[in-house]
């Protein structure tokens, strides 16, 4: 409304200081010089030139404003009034209305009769002496008050130019008889400018004035509040649904990320938590049907993979105490067995028994290596040496229905460094399993041989009858490598020399040349005792 107002003030006031102007340049012109001080000398014919050049000036003005009604300038010498459209007497009673010194740049309204002029003395006089002319405009009130009415718009608003200095007002939709409270708009205007409330006839009103300096006036306009703050109401309304229905879809957003996300990330970190603390009694539930399904079964993967590691990690924790209670328990029994040994050992050197002598002296060594508690690896002569000492207590058992052959072991050979316990496992598979099964004719050969880079030990009998694909059967038991299998015999060997030199080395099996088994060990030349 203030805008609105501020506007048509600032219209009005250029409007009028346009008709003014066009006034003030029709005021030099000479033919208004000639009729109001030189009219005695003119001839008739001139002076109606005069006239009628005059009278299409005062047309002009007329033209160039709708508010102007009537254009007219009175010369007493001649008591004559011209308008734009008629030439007669003056009117005394309004020419000495309109005959006023004012300032028509501050105060140029004249109201006179219920009706409204602009006046132009000229020259201008200080005392009470006739000017040359004077000429005036009258303002349509009805053309402003039309204009007013469609400015303003709303049934229920209007509008109010006003001047308290003189008192007129051109009211517009003036139903509710504002124009009539102009003790209580002159209050409200000398203590404020712009926009304020009132109260007019129990209903409360918006009020937007404007002073204009210019024409001495006031430009009021008012609005119901209902009218004006109706739709603010209706937004605000809406701006309170939209806050609370926001703030509920925050909260379901909220609530969805809670449960969605939120609270089964707390689940998982309580957790890993009780997994941290060691409690592996944790499972959770995995039939979501969103991304935490792959987490939670992931996760009880991890628990049971840990499960299952630290229940290794237990059995062969168990394994290895057990072991060393073995262990222990058998370095305390070999003093006994190695004093009962050396004192069967006397017994059959005082009977001069040679094959007593032989055999407790064979066991005492048998015994004497195993039970010893040294290192892991030993030298490969030692290895051998303990396979020829099994061999010896063998063919004192076997003397007459097995024939062996052991070769020497190579001097390039006998400085490897092998793990315990390799040879004498397979000769007593040999015996076992093969050569203790015929009645006659059982042979056993153990020959060595060295190449550039590996050494080979050949175990071979003539016992049990193999054929090429059971030879290949076993052999691909070999190479499998499975953990779940049984880790014992060949099997055994074959995987401690693999970890111990690497994979081009361990345990080859082929048929032999009397079909039995061949059982090659392949060992890396250079692993010195150093």
């Amino acid at each position: 409304m203030q805008s609105k107002v501020h506007f048509y003030n600032r219209t009005l006031e250029n409007e009028f200081t346009r008709i003014i102007n066009l006034m003030k340049e029709l005021t030099s012109h000479d033919d208004l010089d000639l009729l109001s001080n030189r009219s005695e000398i003119t001839s008739y014919d001139e002076r109606r030139v005069t006239i009628k050049s005059i009278q299409k000036e005062l047309a002009f003005i007329k033209a160039a404003s709708n508010y102007i009604l009537t254009a007219e300038v009175h010369i007493p010498a001649i008591d004559r009034t011209i308008s734009q459209s008629s030439f007669g007497s003056i009117e005394q009673e309004r020419f000495q209305a309109l005959n006023q010194v004012a300032n028509i740049y501050e105060s140029p309204f004249i109201h006179w009769q219920d009706r409204l002029f602009i006046s132009l003395p000229y020259p201008i006089q200080s005392n009470n002496l006739n000017p040359s002319f004077v000429l005036d405009v009258e303002i349509s009130i009805d053309q402003l008050e039309e204009e007013f009415r469609q400015f303003a718009g709303q049934s229920s608003s209007g509008m109010l130019w006003i001047n308290f200095d003189n008192g007129w007002q051109i009211p517009a939709n003036n139903r509710i008889g504002l124009a009539n409270e102009t003790n209580l708009l002159y209050d409200s205007i000398s203590s404020f400018q712009g926009l304020k409330p009132i109260k007019l006839q129990g209903d409360n009103y918006l009020l937007a004035t404007e002073e204009s300096r210019v024409l001495s006036t006031t430009l009021l306009m008012y609005e119901q509040e209902k009218t004006v703050l109706g739709p603010l109401r209706l937004y605000r309304v809406w701006f309170w649904l939209l806050s609370v229905l926001s703030l509920i879809v925050v909260l379901f957003v909220s609530f969805l990320i809670y449960r969605l996300i939120h609270r089964p990330l707390k689940v998982l970190i309580r957790g890993f938590k009780k997994v941290e603390h060691g409690d592996l009694n944790v499972a959770f539930n995995d039939n979501r049907r969103d991304e935490f399904q792959y987490l939670y079964r992931q996760f009880n993967a991890m628990v049971q993979n840990l499960q299952q590691m630290i229940n290794e990690v237990y059995e062969q924790k168990y394994r290895a105490q057990h072991a060393e209670l073995r262990q222990l328990q058998s370095q305390i029994n070999p003093h006994f067995l190695y004093n009962s040994l050396f004192i069967l050992n006397r017994l059959a050197k005082k009977s001069k028994d040679q094959v007593q002598i032989d055999f407790t002296k064979y066991l005492s060594n048998y015994f004497h290596f195993l039970t010893r508690n040294s290192s892991s690896e030993v030298p490969l002569s030692e290895e051998v040496a303990h396979a020829k000492n099994y061999v010896d207590i063998q063919t004192i058992r076997f003397s007459h229905l097995i024939q062996v052959r052991f070769d020497p072991l190579p001097l390039a050979m006998e400085s490897i460094l092998v793990p315990r316990l390799i040879l004498q496992p397979i000769v007593e598979n040999a015996y076992k399993y093969g050569l203790e099964r015929r009645e006659s004719g059982a042979r056993l050969s153990i020959s060595f041989e060295t190449n550039e880079s590996d050494a080979l030990i050949y175990i071979e009998d003539n016992g049990q009858h193999v054929d090429g694909i059971t030879v290949q059967r076993l052999q691909k038991v070999l190479d499998e490598f499975n953990l779940s299998q049984e880790t014992t015999g060949l099997i055994n060997l074959h995987r401690r020399l693999v970890y111990r030199f690497g994979s081009e080395y361990g345990i080859t099996l082929t048929m032999g040349s009397e079909c039995g088994l061949k059982v090659t060990v392949r060992l890396p030349i250079g692993s010195p005792t150093s």
